[in-house]
């Protein structure tokens, strides 16, 4: 195929300008990508110098084409996936190619070849969707210093702007398992701050997207220091706020960043009371005049309770329900939706409630659980209980403190049976875990004799039926029934030989 060749296939290019959500040349998938790759080869291949007007005009939308990753359906990249399945890195080097192309046609004089901000912003784009991780973010922080320091010696047409550096954050948000990867992004960030304040780049003032990026790569990462730096980062943001950066304004959303990242130290206790108290403060905060964007809402207080639950402290389970009391009392005073408590904050406090020792427990689980049942019967669609929330009361009452009495234990598997009936009031199926933790409550909970033998009978028997026997279930059985019950039950049958419909 020759150069003039291309003009005419690049006709279907200029039915949608560059930055269009899709560039298309009309053809089926696998035409179109061979289509791709020819012309993209054919303007590479052309000797500097020689690329028409035209030519240079359709390169950045072949770039635009592969950031795009024509592997992937169009509706897949319309979803705007951070990170392309396959194919990431071929798309990112086609792309390199392109660009480095239009370089070369500039230095050779021609005038027509422009690569703009908007053409590096695409490659920075691909880069940070490639699946390369720390070397994706390494090249793409690498292609938005190589634009400052030539938008620093006059080339006004590639000046970085926040949707540049944006990209690189998201890059470096991305590198999961590179240690340093949100020193880096911070770096970044301070950078966007100097640029800005310095006036050397007028473009890069940092919005509140660029803060929740790094303050996100700090909450998800496994830094022990990770909760302190989000907090800094908090205060940065107040900083320059005061400052008179409208768009660094803390948010819910950046405040939640701080409390998951305290739900997820190993701090344990300290951490959990730590996130409360930052809870309670964005409730302090937001009862104030004109703060409403720090509003608690479900994600807060989820955090909050995560932190409790993950805490090993044997008052978890009160300090859990506490915070859920004060999510369940702003959703009935002000009916807000984002608010309303879910299936995910009632599990949490359930299992806060299973891991103490409190004799109490299982009670205080079950009540929980009716108060989500209630919810959801009154409208709260978002509550509806599942295996989990049943299986964790279970876990409860299997859970109680052995110290317990002969009548404590008897109320513990009264709740446990009744719990696991009423599963299927809400058309639930017992997964492994509910049968090996309701065989648990069988043998820890009831003395060795009838009624021992004929629940652990009947499930495991329901079990089997639902095939759910497994390890778990096994061991559990063992643990319930006698060695004669045992045998009789498994009827030959040994852990390793056990039929496909168990």
């Amino acid at each position: 195929m020759k150069c003039y060749d291309i003009l005419t296939l690049l006709v279907a290019l200029s039915l949608q300008p560059f930055g269009s959500s899709y560039v298309t040349s009309g053809l089926p998938g696998h035409k179109h990508l061979a289509w791709l790759k020819q012309m993209t080869i054919e303007v590479c291949d052309t000797a500097p110098g020689e690329l028409t007007q035209e030519m240079c005009t359709k390169t950045p939308q072949l770039l635009s084409a592969w950031a795009q990753n024509p592997y992937l359906p169009y509706h897949k990249y319309k979803t705007g996936a951070d990170v392309y399945p396959h194919h990431g890195k071929e798309c990112a080097i086609f792309c390199e190619r392109l660009l480095k192309r239009l370089v070369d046609e500039r230095r050779a004089g021609n005038q027509n070849a422009v690569a703009s901000t908007q053409t590096y912003n695409a490659l920075i784009d691909v880069w940070s969707r490639s699946g390369e991780r720390g070397a994706a973010a390494q090249r793409a922080e690498e292609i938005l210093i190589g634009m400052q320091d030539a938008y620093s010696s006059g080339q006004k047409d590639v000046q970085p702007d926040v949707e540049s550096f944006r990209l690189v954050l998201k890059a470096w948000s991305q590198a999961k398992g590179e240690k340093y990867a949100p020193q880096r992004a911070q770096r970044l960030l301070e950078w966007m701050v100097q640029l800005s304040e310095s006036g050397e780049n007028n473009l890069v003032q940092p919005d509140s997207d660029c803060f929740d990026i790094v303050l996100n790569a700090w909450a998800s990462s496994s830094h022990e220091n990770a909760p302190q730096r989000t907090e800094n980062i908090i205060m940065y943001m107040d900083l320059l706020c005061s400052s008179g950066n409208e768009k660094a304004k803390p948010t819910t959303v950046h405040f939640n960043h701080v409390l998951n990242a305290w739900s997820r130290s190993k701090l344990s206790v300290a951490a959990a009371q730590r996130a409360e108290d930052i809870l309670n403060h964005m409730i302090l905060l937001s009862e104030r005049k004109h703060n409403e964007h720090l509003s608690s809402n479900l994600a807060s207080y989820t955090a909050a309770i995560a932190a409790w639950a993950r805490s090993g402290d044997d008052d978890c389970g009160r300090r859990a329900e506490q915070i859920l009391k004060q999510a369940e009392l702003q959703y009935k005073l002000q009916d807000d939706a984002n608010v309303a408590p879910d299936t995910i904050i009632y599990n949490l406090v359930i299992d806060a409630h299973a891991k103490t020792s409190s004799r109490r427990a299982p009670q205080r689980a079950r009540a929980v659980l009716e108060r989500q049942i209630s919810l959801y019967q009154n409208g709260n669609k978002k509550c509806k209980p599942d295996v989990y929330s049943f299986t964790s009361v279970l876990s409860a009452c299997a859970s109680l403190n052995g110290s317990a009495s002969v009548e404590e234990k008897r109320r513990a598997f009264e709740i446990a049976s009744s719990t696991f009936s009423e599963m299927y009031r809400f058309h639930l199926v017992p997964n492994h875990v509910t049968y090996g933790t309701i065989l648990k409550a069988c043998g820890r909970l009831l003395p060795i004799g009838k009624q021992r033998t004929k629940f652990t009978r009947e499930y495991f028997r329901k079990a089997c039926a639902d095939g759910c026997v497994g390890e778990m279930v096994l061991n559990r059985l063992e643990e319930a029934a006698s060695s004669a019950q045992y045998r009789g039950l498994m009827n030959g049958v040994t852990k390793s030989t056990l039929p496909s419909e168990w």
